[in-house]
């Protein structure tokens, strides 16, 4: 199909691929990660494995921890878990995003993870 020079570009983006997602494996992000986050990281894993998790196939984790733009929320230790998981023939997927305590408890949310700061006695001011 092609698209004349006085139609739309929205019309010409429809029928373009989604750009690939980058890929970065777990050992880049361990060398920009503290020894707090890779102890996390390492009970999170352990805790996968004692249920049997796997990853389906496509489905993309990325992990990140306080020092990242989005999550500069975060206490030190606690890490939050991005899976993206494709969907459709476009290409589309969806992100699900988790938040682990040092602890290895995973929690769905951030206002789960603000509400069990707050049963904890943790102040978490915003600067």
């Amino acid at each position: 199909m092609e698209v004349e020079s006085g139609e739309s570009s929205l019309r010409k983006r429809k029928w373009e691929r989604p750009p690939a997602v980058a890929v970065t494996t777990h050992q880049e992000q361990a060398k920009e990660q503290s020894p707090l986050t890779l102890a996390t990281l390492k009970v999170v894993k352990e805790e996968a494995e004692k249920r049997g998790n796997r990853i389906s196939h496509g489905v993309i984790v990325k992990y990140f921890d306080n020092t990242d733009a989005p999550y500069d929320w975060l206490l030190p230790g606690w890490v939050a878990e991005e899976r993206y998981v494709p969907s459709g023939r476009k290409g589309l997927g969806r992100i699900y995003k988790y938040y682990c305590d040092p602890t290895g408890h995973m929690y769905y949310s951030k206002r789960v993870v603000l509400f069990a700061w707050k049963k904890m006695n943790i102040i978490c001011l915003d600067t």
